[in-house]
């Protein structure tokens, strides 16, 4: 109890994003405290946080505690549903802060899908328009795109991402940008091999040419600093349950006040308007901020728990928790590449740090991405998640992570590849 109190006390939460600051890189002592309240680190060697991260014990006990509460006064009970409706508000200023907007300009949605088909079913697509993606996107940000390509015409252009820097996969997305274009959408980070692409610099340059930017946030919000307004996009969606730890169920879009005007609602209900006439002739007006596309009856407390998941990132610090998933991502790629028979999809020191997190992603000889992901998990308890498209399995390294870990990860690679070889 006495290390979880010492790790409280590191570093408390401010209403401002605090993971703007640049304490240090977390010590022994901290790590263990850290790792404490999270479940499920005993049983396994868990690097796949970028499918889902383990919730910290307060926040299951908090959304439990909530939920119990609200059965137990009658769920229909106007009293304690309001109270619940009013506490997820709360929990939408709390991530607003976080990310550095105002929280009149995000939506609660269920996930990062959530908010990337808010925005693709938004806009009045004709056949002919198009949309610019890239060649690793989650297929969150691709069947979308293909579903419209098959029901309005909209063409689908990929831009093929590089590890060879920054600004040489700025200007492939802008060579990418034709007149025909209405939308650019990325993922911030990439699920398959954990590029990150530089966000402003693709607005910038999209901007430029009159086109809107959609990113989606699913492996970057909890893995570094974040600044939406800084980033200056339109459009951000992003989940809860994976970097931040957060509950499964939890999402948010981001919509800029601009972008809000020109997005329309393929689905609205009780929440989204203001007002409306109920007649023949009636009329509707929207609410002119994201809660247009919050409606029907929600789980408040999933909601209301996830500032509790906030906090514990943010009590780390996010340049913490940057500088040591990097790190530990660091150790894991070089020793992959160490390895005989694997090869790690970029370079094991990629020329710009700026392009990397800890996403670590490396093909098996002999074996395919769902091969390698089984056996590594039956066999060795390491827990990793396949890339199909590139016959590839990932790792997430993240900040409470040991390098005791990415060690381990390393040996069964090397033990898996000697099998196949002999």
């Amino acid at each position: 109890m006495g290390e979880v109190c010492r790790w409280r006390r590191l570093q408390e939460p401010s209403s401002a994003n605090s993971g703007r600051r640049n304490p240090p890189l977390l010590d022994a002592e901290t790590l263990a405290a850290v790792r404490a309240e999270l479940p499920g680190l005993d049983r396994s060697v868990y690097l796949n946080t970028g499918t889902l991260g383990p919730s910290p014990r307060r926040v299951t006990e908090l959304f439990l505690s909530l939920y119990r509460e609200w059965q137990e006064a009658g769920p229909g009970n106007p009293e304690v549903y309001l109270r619940e409706a009013r506490a997820a508000a709360a929990a939408k200023e709390r991530l607003a802060a976080f990310l550095g907007v105002e929280a009149r300009d995000l939506a609660l949605t269920s996930n990062s899908t959530d908010g990337i088909n808010i925005v693709a079913r938004g806009i009045d697509w004709d056949a002919g328009d198009e949309v610019v993606i890239s060649d690793q996107e989650h297929p969150a940000g691709l069947l979308i795109w293909l579903h419209l390509r098959q029901t309005k015409g909209v063409r689908v252009r990929i831009a093929r991402l590089s590890w060879e820097s920054g600004p040489r996969n700025v200007e492939e997305v802008a060579a990418r940008i034709t007149p025909c274009t209405r939308l650019v959408a990325l993922s911030h980070v990439s699920c398959m091999t954990g590029l990150l692409l530089p966000a402003r610099e693709i607005v910038e340059a999209a901007h430029s040419r009159g086109v809107p930017v959609l990113f989606d946030g699913a492996q970057a919000v909890g893995q570094f600093p974040l600044d939406l307004r800084q980033i200056g996009c339109d459009f951000y969606a992003m989940n809860g349950h994976k970097w931040l730890l957060g509950p499964v169920g939890t999402g948010a879009l981001y919509v800029s006040p601009e972008a809000l005007v020109e997005l329309v609602p393929d689905r609205v209900g009780d929440g989204s308007a203001e007002a409306w006439e109920y007649s023949e002739e009636g009329s509707l007006r929207l609410r002119q901020d994201g809660r247009r596309f919050e409606f029907g009856t929600r789980c408040y407390p999933l909601h209301a728990a996830w500032p509790a998941a906030v906090d514990f990132i943010s009590r780390v610090g996010l340049e913490t928790v940057r500088r040591r998933s990097l790190a530990l991502a660091r150790r894991l790629r070089e020793g992959l590449a160490g390895v005989e028979g694997v090869t790690v999809l970029g370079p094991a020191r990629p020329p710009d740090e700026d392009l990397m997190t800890g996403i670590v992603s490396c093909r098996l000889e002999g074996l395919s991405g769902e091969e390698a992901y089984r056996a590594l998990l039956e066999r060795f308890g390491v827990v990793t998640r396949p890339v199909p498209e590139l016959r590839a399995v990932r790792f997430s390294a993240a900040f409470f992570n040991t390098e005791g870990e990415t060690d381990a990860a390393v040996e069964a690679v090397a033990a898996l590849v000697r099998e196949t070889r002999d």
